[in-house]
């Protein structure tokens, strides 16, 4: 069984709702009928996530190319509007938590767009003689770096909303020097340490947004922000609003 994790990035949080609304239905029949041609079943989804299941490898892989092919024939005409579609690929005996996990994990932080593990890979150019998974399209996760990914994700699962969160302590945890973890974690996500939590901590805080009435200034509180202004200054910085407009817009 092969596990894909489609996700639309950031909510679309530059586009009005109305907007909003006309891309998703577009999104969602384009998302649908690509998936049915390649015998994906969905296990489940939203207006921004994916959770599907395949028996064919290659049947993943092809699905996955033509998806994000796709994908910029339905973004809105939108100067401000991010194109930008994440899938995670990885191989599973079963749909376990473990799996599963990961393969959202490679979604939302590989800064490439399309992300396999080495398992993927592997089983695709076994399974298809004359082709080769092309690097530049596709990202494929080595075994250490899916090692590397799930002990940071585990440990920032668990620190992130703390205003006193420390990379050093973080690193020293995992038997890694600071150096060591920015190298690595630049190369998987492009952010350095630092903004790669501060941008981890905003992403939260568009899930609070949507699902949770709780005012602005518990919002920042609960995903580690000292202050409401500055919560409010790195998200319009990140998002091109303000956390008020944005829940006007969304919710």
């Amino acid at each position: 069984m092969v596990i894909m994790v489609i996700e639309i990035s950031d909510f679309l949080s530059r586009v009005e709702a109305s907007q909003y609304s006309i891309f998703t239905q577009k999104f969602h029949a384009s998302v649908s009928k690509t998936l049915r041609k390649f015998n994906g079943t969905i296990k489940s989804k939203d207006n921004n996530n994916y959770l599907v299941v395949f028996s064919s490898v290659t049947d993943t892989v092809q699905c996955a190319l033509e998806i994000q092919y796709k994908f910029k024939y339905v973004t809105p005409k939108h100067e401000a509007f991010s194109r930008r579609l994440n899938i995670g690929m990885t191989i599973s005996k079963e749909l376990n938590e473990e799996d599963l996990i990961l393969a959202t994990r490679m979604c939302e932080i590989v800064k490439e767009q399309l992300v396999i593990s080495t398992k993927v890979k592997e089983s695709y150019e076994n399974s298809n003689e004359h082709a080769a998974i092309d690097g530049q399209l596709i990202r494929t996760l080595t075994l250490n770096e899916v090692t590397f990914l799930t002990q940071i994700m585990n440990q920032l699962e668990l620190n992130w909303m703390r205003s006193d969160f420390n990379w050093t302590s973080i690193s020293k945890s995992l038997g890694y020097t600071y150096s060591q973890i920015y190298r690595r974690l630049k190369n998987l996500s492009g952010k350095s340490p630092n903004k790669f939590i501060k941008e981890f901590r905003l992403h939260k805080a568009l899930v609070f947004l949507h699902d949770h009435s709780d005012s602005i200034s518990v919002i920042a509180n609960k995903t580690g922000f000292n202050s409401p202004n500055y919560f409010a200054q790195c998200f319009r910085e990140k998002y091109g609003v303000r956390p008020s407009k944005y829940r006007l817009q969304h919710t």
